[in-house]
């Protein structure tokens, strides 16, 4: 079997097993990093090896290719761990993670040198000091990918105790490897080297400033023009896992290990503020789907319970690791004023070793440290404590207490017209007066750090019959520069951030600004025609009816002479629809931004009484029900302290079309906002009555909103 073929065996045995292992116990109500685990361990020497040695020595003979790919895997699995880190929360856990990560290591160091120096003399190979020490620092690191798989499959990566958790394994984990390498710099010299110590510090405190200072102001710049200026899906995540596997060779040359860096590199990540969370849910689906069930499948395979010659020892091993971070996590913890039962969680996660003692485990045979029986009971210590550290979370998780800022924290966040990251915005601009409004609308929305609003001109070669057999004529050319220009100064007030692009294309204008819309955009703004009806034209109804994304069209008295000024009085009719939601949620962020007041209108169909029948209902009646919904009203529009305070009124009438048109005529508004739904089956947008009388009849300017259909489904 070649070496090649082999791979894709040893690929596709411990992807399918793992998975399927994984989805077991989670039926069980474990975590899927227990069944991933064991796969590795059937399909490795100790079950596998047993039964059939001739078949798992021609399949996993040579395993030097799928350890590649596990520890891509394992980089990878660091990345969406720090992307899931909060900074602003670990800032504020500073004691507390400071008291858990001192007593986490000093605690189980200290287990771990009793242990080095209790050992008979046929174990010592390279001398007394450099075992102790080693054994002690295999005592003290913990393992983040499993803490973090752990995590995740138990949903607390979001919890205060898995920030702690995680924090703390940060700490321990350096500098569990600077000790590494100052060991093996004694094993290779004789002797120990303050100087390698004092420059491997050095390199560590220059990474972490220059990856604040140098690196996270690149990044976002680079995640920016990814974003803007790239034509293919994936450009921000070619940047992001770039920068991960960059970060993650800076700290394995300075011989810190490489899973360091890439934490880091999710945690700079996760501070961009033009970065989309939807788009790192692919890279998170594979991942987790098939990188990481690898990467603790080929953990697995390393474990060799035939290498142990007695029980004592082992078991010694694993107790005293267990005991060791146990013990130290919950003081630490108790220390910092954690709850009791947060500490012990905090302690199990941290004393899971897995892949991470394995590596050490390794490192230490190759320099001779460690003889083959020790070597396999650091291994399987390491298996047992990432096996038993999930199942002792599991058995406490429901003790641990949640803070109220936890709670705010892991609440659920209700679906949103406007996404809670970057907006990123297009306008198609063809010149009209319409599509500056809308560059202007999109600047304002696009104003704060982050988002951006693009105006793009189509420049076509298509044409049409009619212009091919006139050949003789030929149409004035577009001064495109120069209306980038005015476009540029009617999105200036109050602070917008406009791009322009100019596109050449054989396709039509409609296919060209939809082939754009879907570059991951959040919405398109559309001018509304000033020639035929404002919606009904080809370009305006093409694109609204096959946007891929949530559009709005805008369309005003607005000239065009001079640039517009921003909306002071705004007024957004509701009938209590998620479209009506929508259109609330817009207009109140843009009144947010320009500081604008906002009316919400509710109204309410009168009946006309017939005088032969007897009345319905006493006057007081009728306005103590209309008071009920008005308090309702208010408190639904005013509670989401995100948006604008609006005033809320409610009024009867016999048409909702007469209602608006003299709500907005009377109060002065200059901004209607109308949500709406697109309800034809055809390529020509229908919207509705109100909607169609409003686009013609109003004298202001009309923005009508028409989300996604699924907004109802989608979080923000």
């Amino acid at each position: 079997m070649t070496p090649e073929v082999a791979f894709l065996v040893q690929f596709a045995l411990i992807l399918v097993l793992a998975r399927a292992l994984g989805e077991l116990l989670q039926r069980l109500n474990q975590p899927a990093v227990l069944g991933e685990l064991l796969a590795g361990i059937l399909l490795g020497p100790s079950f596998l090896g047993l039964l059939l040695p001739d078949l798992q020595r021609a399949i996993f003979i040579n395993t030097e290719h799928l350890q590649s790919v596990a520890f891509v895997g394992l980089v990878l699995l660091m990345l969406l761990t720090g992307l899931e880190t909060d900074v602003r929360t670990i800032r504020n856990m500073g004691r507390t993670a400071a008291l858990a990560s001192l007593f986490g290591i000093v605690v189980p160091f200290a287990s771990g040198l009793a242990l080095g120096w209790s050992l008979p003399e046929s174990y010592v190979l390279r001398g007394r000091l450099p075992l102790t020490h080693f054994i002690a620092t295999v005592m003290g690191l913990s393992a983040m990918p499993v803490i973090a798989k752990i995590l995740m499959d138990l949903k607390m990566v979001r919890r205060d105790v898995g920030v702690l958790t995680l924090s703390a394994a940060v700490v321990d984990d350096t500098i569990g490897w600077i000790i590494l390498a100052m060991i093996t710099g004694m094993v290779t010299t004789g002797a120990f080297d303050i100087a390698n110590l004092a420059v491997t510090l050095g390199w560590v405190a220059a990474f972490m400033l220059a990856a604040r200072y140098l690196l996270y102001p690149g990044l976002k710049a680079g995640l920016a023009h990814a974003d803007h200026h790239m034509r293919m899906h994936g450009g921000e995540l070619v940047v992001v896992v770039g920068v991960t596997f960059l970060l993650g060779a800076a700290t394995e040359a300075m011989h810190v290990h490489a899973v360091f860096g890439a934490f880091v590199a999710g945690v700079l990540v996760r501070q961009v503020p033009t970065l989309r969370t939807e788009r790192l849910h692919k890279l998170e689906s594979v991942v987790m789907s098939l990188f990481a069930p690898l990467f603790f499948g080929e953990v697995g395979l390393r474990v060799d319970f035939t290498q142990l010659q007695g029980f004592w020892l082992p078991v010694a091993v694993t107790a005293i690791a267990i005991a060791g971070k146990v013990v130290g996590c919950f003081l630490g913890g108790v220390l910092g004023r954690l709850h009791p039962w947060s500490a012990l969680a905090l302690g199990f996660l941290m004393s899971a070793r897995g892949a991470v003692g394995l590596v050490v485990a390794k490192i230490g045979l190759n320099l001779g440290i460690l003889n083959v029986e020790l070597f396999s009971c650091l291994v399987l210590m390491a298996v047992v404590t990432s096996f038993l550290a999930p199942i002792l979370v599991k058995a406490i998780q429901h003790r641990i207490p949640f803070t109220a800022e936890e709670r705010m924290r892991l609440e659920p966040a209700p679906a949103r017209f406007l996404p809670s990251s970057a907006l990123k915005i297009l306008i198609p601009a063809a010149g009209g007066p319409n599509a500056m409004l809308s560059c202007h609308m999109a600047a304002v929305l696009c104003s704060e750090e982050g988002s951006s609003a693009t105006a793009v001109y189509v420049d076509t070669e298509r044409r049409t019959l009619r212009e091919r057999l006139a050949f003789w004529r030929k149409s004035p050319g577009t001064d495109v520069d120069g209306y980038f220009a005015q476009i540029q100064a009617a999105s200036r007030p109050p602070r917008g951030l406009l791009l322009t692009r100019r596109v050449s294309t054989d396709k039509s204008v409609r296919d060209a600004i939809l082939d754009e819309a879907r570059m991951g955009y959040d919405f398109v703004f559309l001018g509304a025609s000033q020639h035929r009806h404002p919606v009904y034209n080809p370009l305006t109804s093409g694109v609204a009816g096959a946007c891929p994304c949530q559009a709005v069209i805008v369309r005003g008295p607005f000239s065009g002479e001079t640039p517009p000024t921003p909306f002071r009085r705004i007024l957004v009719p509701t009938n209590g629809s998620r479209h009506a939601d929508a259109a609330f949620e817009f207009a109140a962020e843009y009144a947010r931004r320009v500081d604008a007041g906002i009316t919400v209108l509710f109204f309410v169909q009168s009946l006309e009484q017939n005088p032969l029948l007897p009345s319905l209902g006493s006057d007081q009646a009728e306005m103590r029900a209309h008071q009920v919904m008005l308090e309702n009203l208010q408190e639904r529009f005013q509670g989401n302290m995100r948006l604008q305070p609006a005033e809320v009124r409610v009024v009867e009438g016999a048409s909702l079309i007469t209602a608006i048109s003299e709500e907005a005529h009377s109060g002065g508004y200059d901004l209607v906002a109308l949500g709406a739904e697109n309800r034809s089956l055809s390529e020509r947008v229908y919207f509705g009555p109100v909607v169609e009388a409003c686009l013609e009849r109003l004298a202001c300017t009309v923005a009508v909103v028409v989300p996604k259909r699924d907004l109802g489904r989608r979080e923000a």
